[in-house]
């Protein structure tokens, strides 16, 4: 390709982020912000998008995204946008990965402005007009980290501290109401998903071993499951299990691991209760299950 973020083609990359989802490990995903205003105007006026300034490597990454989308077109745009993303996102953040250029010195001239959309939609405009700003995250997702992976655990999450900033919650709301980044190298989120026990005692000791931050987002109902039903729970809820999960164990983190892991400088957060699909959450009965609640005892916890 010819922006050099990586040696693989765009089909490559695709079949490799895949792989990397059939085995729940280290997916790379990149995130739309879309309604930070920019810089200095945190209350933009009604009907006028926000502008910031973009990053070379966020140009080479929207010149990237329009190269990948030709030639991973699907049968609809938001099919296309998705494998694009997905193949992008590998090349930039997977094993191969060329290491991301620094921000704009300060003072010096950005290499141009571009709007972005706050529609809710997906299309691949606006999607390419959020890399190209910025406007975006990087996300590594995890679920299961038993103990035999700890060692391969902690070599990854050093290369990804040796190539990006760790990012708190007081960096993500400064990115959210500015628009800007505010650090000498891009952040990145290393997530794990579902509030496993071996999050706790695997992927939280591995993160500090790597000196990087974690995020934890922990389905709640699962934490407050009786430990004899917790295996059966997790397969009924698709929180898929490994051969390391077994049954009769404690395979959730309990609520004392969870204000733990927060009095360590860990970011710990709400996946819904019981891990249930956008699609089932729809009457105000089901919001306050799945969120709302789900929220409060997270914050009781932390």
């Amino acid at each position: 390709m010819s922006h050099h973020l990586s040696a693989l083609t765009p089909h490559e990359a695709l079949e490799a982020s895949l792989r990397l989802v059939a085995g729940r490990r280290g997916v790379p995903m990149f995130v739309s912000l879309r309604s930070a205003p920019p810089s200095g105007d945190p209350h933009p006026e009604a009907g006028h998008p926000p502008r910031t300034p973009a990053q070379p490597a966020d140009l080479e990454l929207a010149e990237s995204f329009s190269e990948f989308r030709d030639q991973l077109r699907a049968d609809t745009e938001e099919e296309t946008v998705v494998r694009t993303l997905q193949s992008l996102a590998y090349t930039g953040l997977g094993p191969g990965r060329v290491s991301p250029r620094a921000p704009i010195p300060a003072g010096q001239a950005p290499d141009a402005h571009r709007p972005l959309s706050c529609e809710p939609g997906i299309s691949a405009d606006d999607t390419e007009a959020d890399l190209r700003a910025g406007h975006f995250l990087r996300v590594v997702n995890y679920h299961n980290t038993p103990a035999s992976w700890k060692d391969e655990l902690v070599a990854e999450l050093r290369g990804y501290k040796a190539d990006f900033e760790t990012v708190d919650v007081a960096d993500l709301e400064q990115f959210a109401r500015t628009g800007v980044w505010h650090k000498p190298r891009p952040g990145l989120l290393p997530v794990f998903y579902e509030g496993y026990r071996d999050n706790y005692d695997v992927a939280a000791a591995a993160c500090e071993e790597a000196g990087v931050i974690g995020w934890f987002f922990v389905c709640t109902a699962f934490v407050d499951t009786p430990v004899e039903a917790q295996y059966d729970y997790a397969l009924a809820h698709r929180i898929k299990l490994v051969s390391e999960n077994p049954r009769g164990e404690r395979l959730a983190m309990n609520w004392a691991e969870i204000a733990d892991l927060h009095r360590r400088g860990h970011v710990v957060t709400p996946h819904t209760a019981s891990h249930a699909p956008a699609r089932q959450v729809l009457t105000q009965q089901d919001i306050e299950r799945e969120v709302i609640e789900p929220k409060r005892l997270m914050d009781r916890a932390t």
